[in-house]
């Protein structure tokens, strides 16, 4: 008989429903109040399944510790568990309530979603570069918006202006030492550094795209063609029901936004420089599809052919 029990991860606490009570733990490295507890209620971890969201650092220390102590994980995607509460009619969100739709969630899960998280170092380090990155740009951009924005107000002080525009320059600069470090990182791990370079061959592709789709291809390494463009979330959506019988096909955007986002410029680039890419999106618009359909579409060829070239280990051919 398995055994499940759904987590609800927030910053500070770990909120935990096994089916027949709710209770907290701190979330805290090596999860001690949490693993004691467990031990007490089960008999074995053989047949444990902790149900729980990716919800990003915050599930780091449950994902280590079911890593370490080799109990069986299904990690659900976010958007995914709250579609399923909408479904079964939870109106109110609190951590207990969170916890126990997870727990029902068990009726839905895949054998093939159930199993031990693998904690891979050159993963963890990737994604702290990465979410650091990311942060630092949007906070440059924001920044040059506003003084974009106070350039319209003929009263805006002049000495704001200037230490705005030094921050301005702070947050490049960051920026570029965070870039740097990543590219050493990469220069000093034998594997990663053949499969960014190998992924740099493709037309369209720079540093920072390279270095998401590697991130990518490592977190989830055991992806097949439509499993890969389902966690960027371009795998596509029909909806037929009712009067919307012939309804226009969308992506799910159930995926990763963040790589989304950091393709787009590339797959732009991509339409122009990358042949394969360029056909698709021709073909598209040569047909009289929308030109967001087609942008898509090219983005969707542009992960797949990187995913063959990681998978292969190869460089880019026109071929």
């Amino acid at each position: 008989m398995t055994n499940y029990i759904g987590v609800d991860v927030s910053k500070q606490e770990l909120s935990v429903f096994d089916g027949k009570k709710d209770l907290t733990f701190k979330n805290e490295r090596a999860l001690r109040a949490l693993k004691s507890y467990l031990k007490e209620r089960f008999e074995t971890f053989d047949d444990l399944v902790v149900i729980f969201e990716s919800t990003g650092p915050y599930s780091n220390y449950l994902k280590e510790f079911c890593a370490t102590n080799q109990i069986n994980a299904c990690i659900i995607n976010p958007k995914r568990s709250s579609n399923f509460a909408k479904v079964i009619g939870n109106r109110s969100k609190t951590d207990k309530i969170d916890a126990m739709t997870l727990y029902a969630f068990k009726n839905l899960i895949d054998s093939d979603d159930i199993k031990i998280p693998e904690i891979n170092k050159d993963v963890e380090v990737l994604s702290a570069y990465l979410s650091s990155y990311e942060f630092v740009l949007k906070t440059r951009i924001s920044i040059s918006n506003h003084i974009g924005a106070l350039k319209y107000n003929e009263n805006a002080p002049k000495r704001l202006l200037i230490t705005l525009k030094h921050e301005l320059e702070r947050n490049k600069q960051l920026e570029k030492e965070i870039l740097d470090a990543i590219n050493q990182y990469i220069e000093k791990n034998r594997e990663l550094k053949k499969d960014y370079y190998n992924l740099l061959t493709i037309p369209g592709i720079g540093k920072i795209s390279a270095i998401t789709l590697l991130y990518l291809f490592k977190n989830y390494k055991d992806t097949n063609r439509s499993q890969i463009t389902a966690l960027v979330g371009l795998d596509p959506t029909r909806k037929e029901s009712g009067t919307s019988v012939n309804g226009r096909r969308k992506i799910s955007k159930n995926g990763n936004g963040t790589v989304r986002e950091i393709l787009y410029f590339p797959t732009l680039n991509a339409i122009i420089h990358n042949e394969r890419v360029k056909a698709v999106y021709e073909r598209l618009i040569k047909n009289h599809k929308p030109k967001k359909l087609a942008l898509i579409a090219a983005m969707r060829k542009l992960v797949l052919i990187a995913h063959a070239i990681y998978k292969n280990g190869v460089e880019f051919s026109i071929a």
